[in-house]
Formats: C-alpha cells, structure tokens, sequence
C-alpha cells in the first residue's frame, strides 16, 4: 500500500520495520537487522527493492531463533521436524495449502 501511494520500495520496506521501532523508542532492539537485536523476519524469493511487489513471494519465516519453510512451516535447519497441526486444523486434519499463490505472490493483480 505505501507503494501505491508514490513512496520506493526501500521507503516502504523502512515505513514498515526501523520507523516504528524509532518512533516507539525500540530501534536499539528491533526494526533493523543488526548484531544484537532481536529478529523475527521472513525470507523472500525476490529482490524488493527492485520490485516491492516480490514481498510476496516468502520462502521461509524464522521466529524467536527457528527457521519454518514455506508452505509447510516445517522446522528447517539444525532442529528439522514437521510441525503439529494448527487448532483450526482439527486432529488429523489436514487444510490445503495453495503453494501457487505462496511460492509466486500476487504478479497476476
């Protein structure tokens, strides 16, 4: 949305992480990627600041230390495992995922 309103990909990529941890006064902690901080962060199949658009395209999420692939959100990595299902999943259910639109985003908009 910040791109559509005129602002370039590095603009909205700082509107969205170090400009709010500044303005909450957390930027010491988080909103950057830097030795120290604390990072939840996803990893993107694509370059952003060519296109902000390729956001979209996520291929993996790493929380508090632990790296998930997409679309699975198995554990990768050191502790590789698959994970349990989700609540909303049910016991023993399993809810389709569509990798198309997880692994290529939105390019057809």
């Amino acid at each position: 949305m910040f791109g559509l309103g005129g602002m370039s990909s590095l603009e909205a990529i700082r509107s969205a992480t170090l400009n709010p941890a500044r303005y909450l006064g957390l930027d010491k902690d988080i909103g950057s990627l830097e030795a120290g901080k604390l990072a939840d962060l996803v990893i993107i199949d694509g370059d952003v600041l060519g296109n902000i658009r390729n956001s979209d395209k996520i291929s993996n999420v790493m929380l508090n230390g632990r790296l998930y692939a997409l679309p699975s959100m198995n554990e990768v990595g050191l502790r590789s495992k698959a994970r349990k299902p989700f609540f909303f999943e049910g016991a023993g259910v399993h809810t389709p995922i569509d990798t198309e639109m997880v692994s290529h985003g939105h390019d057809g908009d």
